[in-house]
């Protein structure tokens, strides 16, 4: 069963009022009982339009089955048309998973409602303190001074650890406090199953989130056209002071294989933008934004065994969409 909600002023004959077959997803369940439906209206009804109703999102309830997706191998997965609001296939969407570095969609929106652009940030530790083994970084050392704008192209397209752990004490003074106001920006969203303990995505057991609402995060960020340009740039040249005043280099190549060339869509299909992320808990996860003659796409793909898996699987959704 599909829904469709919207703000209750917004006119789209495509769009409903909410009803009483309405539900709020819970990761900690996995059926539907009426118990849970009533709840849900009641919480519905304490909200005003404004707060929860949305004009732009698809919803659906239940997984959406297409034979021409079964061979998607990824715990999770979702192909969203934006156009028409359509759902052509859920897998688990609500189903609780690691994020790994989708989580910098997040940081990086909530950069932009918190923090301004040409601000400058003094590194104040070699790799901003990450000590992580594997660990994707830039490779800053204290001392070197960048703006909050440059942080975030190292965050989203080569998806920096120390850059995250950088734009969160740039933007609040500490990651703690930023991360309250990630959360806090989660919820206001509607991602009511969305925990996140760090800036970057690194495993933690108490940093999770569900494909859902990623979903909804990356839907918000392409509402504001910077992060959206800086989410699509292939690639990127860094210029910034060190500690001494002179000039340092970083060039960078997009993680998302689509872009470095690595992998090609199917016929018909361009890839606009998108965040990738992996962690042994996590996964290889990817989500995007894609469009051809018809309209755009949101698809995602969480937990997928390998990278050329993961590019498997969203081929497969992608050919959804044509």
């Amino acid at each position: 069963m599909f829904i469709c909600i919207c703000l209750l002023l917004c006119g789209c004959e495509q769009h409903q009022k909410v009803s009483s077959s309405f539900f709020i997803p819970d990761i900690t369940q996995e059926t539907i009982t009426e118990e849970v439906e009533d709840l849900a209206l009641k919480n519905v009804q304490k909200l005003s339009a404004g707060e929860f109703l949305y004009e732009d999102i698809c919803f659906e309830v239940d997984n959406v089955d297409n034979p021409e997706a079964s061979e998607v191998v990824g715990e999770a997965a979702g192909a969203f048309c934006v156009t028409d609001r359509s759902v052509l296939y859920s897998k688990n969407i609500y189903k609780k998973v690691y994020p790994a570095s989708t989580t910098k969609l997040l940081t990086a929106l909530t950069a932009f409602k918190y923090g301004k652009m040409d601000d400058v940030y003094t590194v104040k530790e070699d790799n901003c303190g990450v000590t992580t083994p594997g660990a994707q970084l830039c490779g800053f050392k204290a001392g070197d001074q960048l703006t909050l704008e440059q942080l975030l192209y190292c965050l989203m397209i080569y998806s920096g650890n120390d850059a995250a752990v950088a734009v969160a004490e740039c933007v609040a003074g500490s990651v703690k406090d930023f991360v309250a106001k990630m959360n806090e920006e989660a919820a206001s969203l509607g991602a009511k199953d969305t925990h996140m303990s760090n800036p970057n995505g690194l495993h933690a057991l108490d940093h999770y989130t569900t494909p859902f609402d990623i979903y909804l995060i990356f839907n918000e960020c392409l509402k504001n056209q910077q992060l959206t340009d800086i989410i699509s740039t292939k690639n990127y040249t860094c210029t910034f002071k060190d500690a001494y005043g002179q000039d340092k280099t970083f060039e960078m190549e997009a993680t998302n294989q689509y872009f470095s060339g690595k992998k090609q869509a199917p016929e018909g299909i361009t890839v606009l933008s998108g965040k990738t992320g992996v962690t042994v808990a996590a996964g290889f996860c990817l989500i995007i934004l894609s469009e051809d003659k018809a309209g755009q796409y949101i698809t995602c793909v969480f937990k997928s065994t390998s990278y050329d898996q993961l590019y498997a699987d969203m081929n497969e959704l992608l050919k959804l969409c044509k």
